[in-house]
């Protein structure tokens, strides 16, 4: 019978990737790239909480025991925004930063959205500054978040950088978005017009090419909750993202 170490997107195979990570290479946080604060190779650690904030802190100890900086991204909706979670994940040293999605929120209003995204800044400014943003996707939005920044300039706000509009062509990106390291379930999460020259279909893949250490730098985006405690999290999870592979398809081919 199967357990749960036998499958991809397990909390035991996240452990895997961070083993892989720790011993190949040292790790930044988001602001410390912005920043330039990093030697020639690096892997730049990006979380999305998106939902059930209770897997990043989970996520965060691993990393937190292995020796592993990451840059947290929450939403500022009630059952993701938790300070308390959040504050725990700063003290492991990690960065806090602001999972926006007001473009969305305000149907595509760019004054009723930078007005939403002010409002819940000063939220997460109160829980710890926060230097750096990334847009949260919403691919059932027909909205880019990404857009409020071609009416407004979000270093208005004290923010260092943007998670997608403020990183250079030279970041290997590769993501967890709909269940696989490429792009073939992404609607919006990737790097404005760059090619990738690398690609991995499993983590054990992406764990191969850490290990290889052939690549100067990984640019590695996770959600938290992808990444299951036991079965019943990981089939429900599955089948959820299976289905969200579907609609994505179906509305990328409505797009063309």
């Amino acid at each position: 019978m199967l357990s749960i170490d036998d499958h991809d997107f397990t909390i035991h195979k996240f452990h895997r990737l961070c083993d892989a990570i720790a011993t190949t290479y040292p790790t930044i946080t988001m602001a410390e790239y912005m920043n330039k604060e990093h030697s020639v190779r690096f892997v730049l650690m990006r979380h999305d909480v998106d939902r059930m904030p209770g897997h990043a802190l989970e996520t965060a100890r691993i990393e937190h025991e292995l020796g592993i900086k990451a840059t947290y991204y929450f939403r500022s909706i009630k059952s993701v925004f938790k300070p308390e979670i959040m504050k725990q994940i700063l003290d492991m040293g990690h960065e806090i930063g602001y999972h926006y999605e007001t473009l969305s929120e305000a149907n595509g209003d760019p004054e009723k959205g930078i007005e939403l995204f002010q409002s819940h800044l000063e939220n997460f400014n109160d829980v710890c500054k926060v230097k750096t943003i990334c847009m949260h996707g919403k691919p059932l939005s027909k909205y880019d978040n990404r857009d409020l920044w071609k009416t407004y300039d979000f270093k208005d706000y004290d923010i260092v950088g943007e998670a997608y509009l403020s990183v250079g062509y030279e970041l290997n990106y590769f993501s967890d978005t709909g269940r696989s390291w490429n792009k073939k379930n992404s609607l919006r999460d990737f790097i404005p017009n760059k090619t990738e020259g690398f690609t991995a279909d499993t983590t054990d893949d992406l764990i191969d090419l850490i290990e290889g250490g052939e690549l100067d730098n990984f640019y590695i985006l996770t959600h938290p909750e992808r990444w299951s405690l036991n079965l019943i999290d990981w089939g429900l999870y599955c089948g959820m993202d299976m289905a969200v592979n579907v609609v994505k398809k179906v509305i990328a081919a409505v797009r063309t």
